[in-house]
């Protein structure tokens, strides 16, 4: 009679440690897959990562891009030959001058 509960004890533990070892087994595989694929998981951080660099670099090119059209902006206001230049390129002409346009081609 004892031997046949120790068995059983034996039985019941082995049982238990096989539950055991299975619940964590599957909670470790949902937690790494959660880590990995989840919502705020690894290959989320990634995209977002990428998205940041990318946006970082648009940044850059913008403050360069203005800072370009800054530079432009200065000449434009302390050279006044320059301002007559475009404003030849555009057809604007002195007050008394006469434009002649000519086509070309005939």
């Amino acid at each position: 009679m004892r031997n046949v509960r120790r068995r059983q004890v034996r039985q019941s533990r082995k049982r238990k440690q096989l539950v055991f070892a299975t619940f964590a087994v599957l909670l470790s595989v949902y937690m790494m897959a959660s880590l990995i694929i989840g919502e705020n998981g690894l290959l989320r951080y990634m995209e977002l990562r990428a998205a940041r660099d990318k946006l970082l670099i648009e940044t850059a090119a913008i403050k360069k891009q203005n800072s370009e059209m800054k530079s432009r902006i200065e000449t434009l206001k302390k050279d006044p030959g320059i301002i007559e230049e475009f404003a030849r390129e555009y057809g604007l002409s002195k007050e008394g001058e006469i434009i002649f346009k000519f086509e070309e081609g005939r």
